[in-house]
């Protein structure tokens, strides 16, 4: 990337041409494959070794015993040695302080152009104008810009060459939350990709704004990795080291505007408001209007535990959520707990019941298409609350949405999405104390039960599937994959055992309240 804004690189042809050095032999054509190349190190054989601050390659200058002068580069675990003849030929010892003074001085014009670019940087930020410096790195660089925090939210954005003003969407670039080094001159770049078409052919770069805490952010730029030279890249580390400065200090604030966020939201969930008015107020200092209908929708992976070591990739996943949802439903309220996501929805008007759940799946839609999931995990499983029009109430909605995710697991639902209204008796059931709940599961099929662990017909399955089938025979059996003369003979085993009638409707009711007990029993704690 030759910039005219930019000092220029101290390469491997600039030192041949300031130290005046004539190819010789086979050199001669092989000169152009090195000329370009930055330089990192110079090691004089027999002097010292003077080392620059940018990326580039090693090499080393020689004398040999005919009076010419080697020069060996390491390119990768190759090595190109070419051979040169000074054109004015001097004592090794002052050819190599000509060297060394050239090089001092370029690397001064480097440091100083440097430093002039970090005060400018300096200033913006200073005066609180933020990351207004984008525009200047623009001109500078002569190609797009633009910032990520460490939530991969765009907090500055510069376009007008190659992408339009506005932010467009992008990949987003892996966080790692593994401790990190500062800022390095030689930190790795990472190549992006744009998701909108139109855009896609536009190369795009990220380097990484790390600290001890891992990568805080991100630079973006429009431009491919390899047209990033050595003082390209010297000058993003330069920018990188005072923009993290800023992000750690944004992240403290966003860090603690955050708990007060957490805090708020839990005490509204779990129910720690006196009034509806002290609700409203509160949720305004975050832009949220409470006096709009809400729902309440909890989701989690099943299977997953917030204490191993899937915790980083979890948190990785909730920020693609976070930044999902809120891309296509902005007023929408993220928050996680303990590895579940709770979302909160907000609608402009009530709706019917028998519209709740087509809502909230239409909602849900762009998480449930496009997020992934944990490996060797399930995809999220979400449970919903009832609406209502008051934030009072919210706190039930979120207790419903729970109880739906947890008694979800009982139903043979083939979608992701189970609605507390669907839950039926079993709701009921939940909120009883489990003690009363065995006591009456063993008085009404206690017989049953012990006959189950003597033998292997599952009289408790079978009634469970015939009551739930409607007492109709051949979709039990069909459900139970038995021929309807086994299942009669079941279900007549089954009704010696217990001595009740199975076509009384109150022994029906009292059976399928026993056997619903037993699903609802596989949920509890051992």
């Amino acid at each position: 990337m030759t910039n005219p804004n930019l000092p220029q690189a101290i390469t491997v042809g600039r030192l041949q041409n300031k130290l005046s050095l004539l190819p010789i032999g086979d050199s001669f054509s092989s000169i152009q494959q090195i000329s370009h190349l930055s330089i990192k190190t110079i090691h004089f054989q027999g002097l010292q070794t003077f080392s620059l601050p940018f990326a580039g390659v090693a090499i080393t200058l020689d004398p040999t015993d005919n009076g010419a002068i080697s020069l060996t580069v390491e390119i990768s675990k190759d090595q190109i040695t070419l051979l040169f003849v000074q054109e004015y030929p001097s004592p090794w010892s002052i050819f190599c302080e000509k060297a060394m003074g050239w090089l001092d001085c370029e690397l001064g014009r480097i440091l100083t152009a440097s430093e002039q670019y970090s005060q400018m940087i300096a200033e913006h930020l200073t005066n609180g104008s933020g990351f207004s410096f984008l525009i200047n790195l623009q001109e500078i660089f002569r190609c797009d810009i633009f910032l990520l925090n460490k939530q991969l939210e765009v907090i500055g954005w510069t376009g007008g060459k190659s992408l339009p003003l506005a932010p467009i969407s992008f990949k987003p670039p892996k966080i790692s939350r593994t401790p990190a080094n500062l800022p390095s001159p030689h930190a790795s770049f990472n190549t992006g990709q744009w998701t909108e078409k139109g855009f896609q052919t536009i190369p795009l770069t990220w380097f990484p704004i790390s600290g001890p805490e891992g990568v805080l952010g991100f630079i973006g730029l429009a431009a491919a990795i390899k047209d990033l030279g050595s003082i390209e890249q010297f000058f993003l580390y330069k920018a990188a080291t005072l923009i993290l400065l800023e992000l750690v200090k944004t992240q403290c604030i966003q860090d603690s505007e955050r708990q007060h966020y957490r805090d708020f939201l839990f005490d509204l969930l779990y129910n720690n408001f006196d009034s509806l008015e002290v609700i409203i107020s509160r949720g305004k200092l975050w832009g949220w209007d409470f006096t709009k209908p809400h729902f309440v929708v909890v989701g989690e992976i099943p299977g997953y535990d917030p204490d191993s070591a899937e915790r980083e990739n979890f948190e990785e996943l909730f920020t693609e959520i976070s930044t999902l949802i809120h891309k296509c439903h902005p007023k929408t309220i993220c928050l996680e707990r303990n590895g579940q996501v709770v979302l909160l929805f907000p609608l402009q008007d009530m709706l019917p019941q028998s519209d709740w759940h087509s809502k909230a799946l239409e909602l849900l839609e762009p998480i449930m298409k496009k997020t992934k999931t944990l490996p060797e995990k399930q995809p999220f499983q979400y449970g919903l609350g009832n609406l209502y029009d008051s934030a009072r109430y919210l706190h039930r909605s979120f207790q419903e949405a729970r109880t739906a995710l947890e008694l979800g697991q009982l139903f043979n639902n083939p979608h992701r999405l189970v609605s507390f209204q669907d839950l039926g008796i079993m709701r009921l059931l939940h909120r009883l104390d489990r003690q009363e709940l065995e006591d009456y599961r063993s008085e009404v099929l206690g017989p049953l039960l012990k006959f189950d662990k003597e033998s292997n017909l599952n009289l408790e399955e079978t009634l469970l599937a015939y009551l739930a089938c409607n007492t109709d025979l051949n979709a039990a059996g069909e459900r139970l994959y038995l021929h309807p003369n086994t299942l009669r003979y079941r279900l007549k085993k089954a009704t010696e055992i217990l001595g009740r009638d199975l076509s009384s409707l109150e022994n029906q009711v009292n059976l399928f309240l026993a056997l619903k007990i037993g699903r609802l029993k596989s949920l509890w704690p051992d």
